[in-house]
């Protein structure tokens, strides 16, 4: 009997995901199964801290060029100081950001959908883009806010590709953990 509840303990450890990645300094986590790889990576200004997530089978592959499948980045910005879930949910939610955020974007990318999702209580904004430089490349960029500041997940893959991606974007966009 004992050794039937050893092996039902060890089946429910190895389910689990794996703890991949945790920036101690801002409290950005990702967390995901050992089928990907999470690593610090370079964080481009105005980030803080920047991690890159690849397949560990390389599939999904990496968009050709590119070092990861997705980067998981976060900013922090003071001006969100003392703002409740509530009130930043009520912002992100509203059309006027989601024109606000679209605008800020629209000389490199043209939209081909948006739409929004829920990241550990907070709304996040899910914007899928094509750039104007690279016609066959799309990015898929999610967006939430909280009180210490912005994460971003930005996912690259070739427009062919985009429908079987999303579904691995969406589950590495969903085991971020944002600074709170």
């Amino acid at each position: 009997m004992r050794f039937a509840s050893s092996l039902v303990l060890v089946a429910a450890i190895l389910a689990t995901p794996a703890f991949a990645a945790e920036d101690a300094e801002t409290g950005l986590a990702v967390t995901l199964p050992d089928t990907f790889v999470v690593e610090a990576a370079e964080s481009p200004p105005p980030y803080n801290v920047t991690f890159g997530v690849k397949s560990a089978s390389d599939e999904p592959a990496t968009l050709e060029g590119e070092k990861y499948l997705c980067q998981v980045s976060f900013q922090s910005v003071p001006g969100n100081e003392g703002l409740t879930l509530e009130k930043i949910n009520e912002q992100i939610g509203s059309p006027s950001w989601v024109a606000m955020a679209k605008d800020g974007m629209s000389s490199i990318f043209d939209f081909v959908s948006d739409s929004s999702f829920e990241l550990d209580g907070y709304k996040g904004h899910e914007f899928i883009g094509k750039p104007k430089q690279a016609e066959n490349v799309r990015l898929v960029l999610s967006m939430v806010e909280t009180a210490k500041g912005r994460t971003a997940i930005s996912c690259v893959t070739d427009a062919d590709r985009l429908d079987a991606v999303l579904p691995a974007f969406r589950t590495i966009r969903d085991s971020v953990t944002p600074p709170v």
